[in-house]
């Protein structure tokens, strides 16, 4: 078995963008799930052919919308969001491989 790639949260982030201004294609995430309003959470989440969406206006939430990371899911163009900080995989094209994201890396 061989190790698993690590990638930096803001390269994932940068990455994810350039992807989703590209018109066919997708990226792949696995994020720690976490409802605040419920306390509900600690389960991981796979979410296949994602794109990026706008972030969240200020108003909206009483908490900074850079904490987090809004995208669509492409199929079903069911709008989404997770905590940046809770992106713990990314699989990006051609090859959709798992790549293990580090916050604490340049």
């Amino acid at each position: 078995m061989g190790t698993q790639q690590v990638i930096s949260g803001a390269e994932a982030i940068r990455r994810m963008r350039l992807i989703s201004k590209m018109k066919d294609e997708t990226f792949t995430l696995i994020h720690f799930t976490c409802n605040r309003k419920t306390g509900a959470g600690g389960e991981l989440r796979k979410v296949e052919h994602c794109r990026l969406r706008p972030a969240m206006p200020e108003k909206v939430t009483k908490v900074d919308p850079d904490h987090y990371l809004t995208y669509v899911i492409s199929d079903t163009d069911e709008p989404r969001m997770c905590w940046k900080k809770l992106l713990r995989f990314v699989a990006f094209p051609p090859r959709y491989e798992l790549l293990k994201v580090d916050w604490f890396i340049d």
